[in-house]
Parts: C-alpha cells; sequence; structure tokens
C-alpha cells in the first residue's frame, strides 16, 4: 500500500495535503543511524540586479524522526521506511504539500574519493567553453572504479601550458590545458539500498550527495574554503569529514565510529541500558573533566528488572567519553592530507553533527588535530525553524542549498570551483549516477 493511500484510510475527516508537482519545490533527506531528517523549501528568485535567474531557497516544512538503538529487537529496514515516512509525513505537514522526489544524503564513509588529471590538447591556441567541457566530461568518465557509482566530479584546479590559472580558464592562450577534478563514487549495492528505501516510502531519488559535502555546503564560510579546512561531521554510527583548500573540495570521506560508540561504551561499563547510556550521555557527559566533577554522582539504571542503579561520579563519565571521542578525531587526522603542503594549509577544522554538541568536543579536536576549531551550525536559511539550525540538521540544510544553487543558471560543483555548463550538467556533473538512476527509475 503507498504511503498516500496508508496515510488518510482510517481517517477519513483529515483533509489531504495538496499535491504540488511544481519543481520549485525541493527536498533533502538525510538518513542516519539515530534519526531520519526531511527539509522541503521553495525556490524563490533572488532579487536584484545582478541575481540574474539564480534562485534562494525558503524551508517550509521539517521532520524528523529517531531511530531505535541498534540492540533494540530487530531493527531493519522496515524501522528505517517507519522513520522515513514519519519524517517526511512530518516535513509534508509542515509544508503543506506532497513530494515525491528528494535529493538523498549517502554517509561519507561509503564515499570513495579520487584525484583525476586531464590533459588537452588545445587545437586553435585558445581554450573555449567546449575545450573545458571535454576536459570535464573526460574526468566524470574517471569518476568511479568498478562497481562504484560516480556522484560528482568537481574541479580543483586548472593549468594551462603547466602554468596555474584562474578558476575559469576560458579565453587563456596556450597549448595544452591540465585540469585536476575530483571524482567522488558510492559502491552501487549502497545506492541501491538507499534508492530501494526511499521508494518504499513512495520517493524517488533526485540526487545523491556525499553527506559531509552537503554539510560543508550549509556550514563552512567562503573564505575557510579559501583558506583550507576540514569538516569533520560527527554522527551516530559513522564520522565524515570534507576537506577545502582554495575554495575547492580536495577530499572527502568518513570513518566507521561516531558519537553511538560513545553511547556504547557508557552501556557496556556502567552496565545501563543503550537508551538510559544515550540519555546520560546528553545531560551529563563531556569530552573534559571540570572541578569538582569527582564529587558529582550520577544514577546509572542497570540492565534487569529490579536492579537497583550504580552509581559513578561524573568524572568517571567523563574518562570513558573522552578516549572515544579522541578517537575519532585521531582516525580522521589519519586521513587527512599527508603531504606537507596539504598539511600546511589545513590550519582550521569545523565540527559539526549531533556529536559535536557534546561539551568539550571542540577542545578535543583542537588538541588533537592542532587546528584552531569552531562548531559548525546551518548558515541561517529563510523559514528554518531554530531547532532547524541545529548542528544534527547541516546536512539537510546543505542538500536544500545544493539544490537551490543547482537550479540556477550556474551550476553548482561540490569543490565550488569553476563554473558549470550545459553539456558538463548533462554529463558530468552526475557521473554514473545519471545514467545510474536512469536505469533504475
Amino acid at each position: 500500500m503507498s504511503r498516500r493511500v496508508e496515510r488518510f484510510s482510517n481517517a477519513s475527516n483529515v483533509k489531504p495535503l495538496r499535491r504540488k508537482r511544481d519543481h520549485r519545490v525541493i527536498a533533502g533527506v538525510d538518513i542516519g543511524a539515530s534519526k531520519v531528517a526531511c527539509f522541503i523549501a521553495a525556490l524563490t528568485p533572488e532579487s536584484g540586479p545582478e541575481s540574474g535567474n539564480e534562485f534562494g531557497a525558503e524551508v517550509i516544512g521539517v521532520g524528523c524522526c529517531g531511530l531505535p538503538p541498534r540492540a533494540s529487537a530487530g531493527r531493519s529496514m522496515d524501522h528505517l521506511e517507519v522513520s522515513l515516512r514519519r519524517a517526511v509525513e512530518a516535513a509534508e505537514r509542515m509544508a503543506g504539500v506532497e513530494i515525491n522526489a528528494a535529493h538523498i544524503a549517502v554517509p561519507g564513509r561509503l564515499a570513495c574519493a579520487r584525484r583525476i588529471g586531464v590533459d588537452l590538447e588545445i587545437a586553435d591556441g585558445v581554450i573555449t567553453e567546449d575545450d573545458v567541457d571535454d576536459a570535464r566530461n573526460e574526468g566524470a568518465a574517471l569518476a568511479a572504479p568498478p562497481e562504484y557509482v560516480a556522484l560528482s566530479a568537481s574541479p580543483i584546479a586548472y593549468r594551462v601550458d603547466s602554468e596555474a590559472v584562474y578558476d575559469d580558464p576560458v579565453g587563456c592562450a596556450g597549448a595544452l590545458l591540465s585540469a585536476e577534478l575530483l571524482g567522488l563514487s558510492v559502491r552501487e549495492s549502497a545506492l541501491d539500498n538507499l534508492a530501494a528505501l526511499a521508494e518504499r516510502c513512495g520517493l524517488s531519488a533526485t540526487e545523491f550527495s556525499p553527506a559531509p559535502a552537503a554539510a560543508a555546503e550549509s556550514c563552512l564560510l567562503e573564505d575557510e574554503k579559501e583558506l583550507g579546512v576540514v569538516l569533520i561531521d560527527i554522527g551516530a554510527a559513522s564520522t565524515g569529514y570534507a576537506v577545502y583548500d582554495d575554495g575547492a573540495l580536495v577530499d572527502c570521506g568518513g570513518v566507521g565510529i561516531g558519537g553511538g560508540h560513545i553511547t556504547r561504551d557508557i552501556a557496556q561499563i556502567f552496565g545501563a541500558r543503550l537508551s538510559d547510556a544515550e540519555r546520560i550521555k546528553t545531560l551529563h557527559g563531556a569530552a573534559l573533566i571540570g572541578p569538582g566533577d569527582e564529587h558529582r554522582f550520577v544514577d546509572f539504571p542497570q540492565l534487569g528488572d529490579g536492579a537497583d542503579p550504580s552509581r559513578a561520579s561524573r568524572a568517571d563519565l567523563c574518562e570513558v567519553i573522552i578516549p572515544r571521542m579522541e578517537e575519532i578525531f585521531e582516525l580522521v587526522a589519519e586521513r587527512l592530507p599527508s603531504d606537507q603542503r596539504g598539511r600546511q594549509t589545513l590550519r582550521r577544522a569545523v565540527i559539526t553533527g549531533g556529536g559535536s554538541l557534546l561539551l568539550g568536543a571542540r577542545e578535543i579536536a583542537e588538541k588533537t588535530l592542532a587546528m584552531k576549531t569552531r562548531i559548525g551550525r546551518p548558515l541561517s536559511i529563510i523559514g528554518a525553524p531554530e531547532a532547524g539550525a541545529a548542528p544534527g540538521f547541516s546536512v539537510c540544510a546543505g542538500l536544500i542549498l545544493r539544490a537551490a544553487s543547482n537550479s540556477s543558471s550556474r551550476k553548482f560543483f561540490l569543490g565550488g570551483a569553476g563554473q558549470s555548463r550545459h553539456a558538463f550538467e548533462k554529463r558530468a556533473i552526475f557521473g554514473g549516477a545519471g545514467r545510474w538512476l536512469r536505469a533504475k527509475f
């Protein structure tokens, strides 16, 4: 039974949502390990003499639904489906529209990033838009290894006759155009699972985007991207990262440890249920030990019927949290560029996601990464409620901003370097993902 029929079959007195198929309504869905979030936004033309055909986004609906702990009996695709349905329906009720397609985030740990170099001889001695398109298309064809589907091939830098040029080399004179691109791809089976889950809820995938790159679009400042920054998105099951330098995305990925592992550590060491461990972590946990914490005590409800709660100091709780938080940042640091130039340009980090709200997370990041660190929250989007500006919604907000940019006259690239053109918009930005979506749907 479809989601629409199921929703109103037993509620004859409920007024159905009006269906709006206008392409100016967009949606972003973030399917995480602890929650599913959905943003619905309306595209509005930007005002001003220089706006051209560019659009802004106004959030008109927000929905969120939590997932049961992993240890709950039989958490499966059915639980994900129920949570996704509830999140989408909550956003639809708030927006007053129904959606049948969404931009869907892919966890950073599933993304594969590879640098691509393309050399193109210039016949007429002056670089044209077609030459840049050809270079990008050749790079897009190499963006994904076997059994992977390409998501994007974003430009990092251009060189003409071995000399660095501006972001857009069109009009430069030279005999050889060299383009360096970052190809992002995901294993086909992972996309199949996400697409199947969305289809079960009556949604089709407009586009798949790496979650860390989406979060970066909502949290990072343009100056940070230009000067060099790493964004770290701390989720429940994994932690994603996106590295920017000279305004371009130069690396993206993730590690298989997140805030949920801290919860499991607390539950195992203190003998508490996962739900109680999560609550205690949120209320009393910290990644630093403050004065007097050894004299502040926390009660831990125990597993089993009628078991008396145990008591431990807040300092004991923090000593469980700190090593795991340090491990998260150490694993991310191991994935960062290892060359000397790459390390020198990375002087700043931005942490976001639900795990970044843990007290002391920023200080642990600064100590472990040796970088100035701040907590990243989604930049203000018109219409978004205050709760939607929390770090846990960075990915959803970024998906909306990315979709709004894609709808503008100048195509939006993950790396932010260069401008798009119609030919590359069709063939390269989705890479294999465009062909995969057409084949599947």
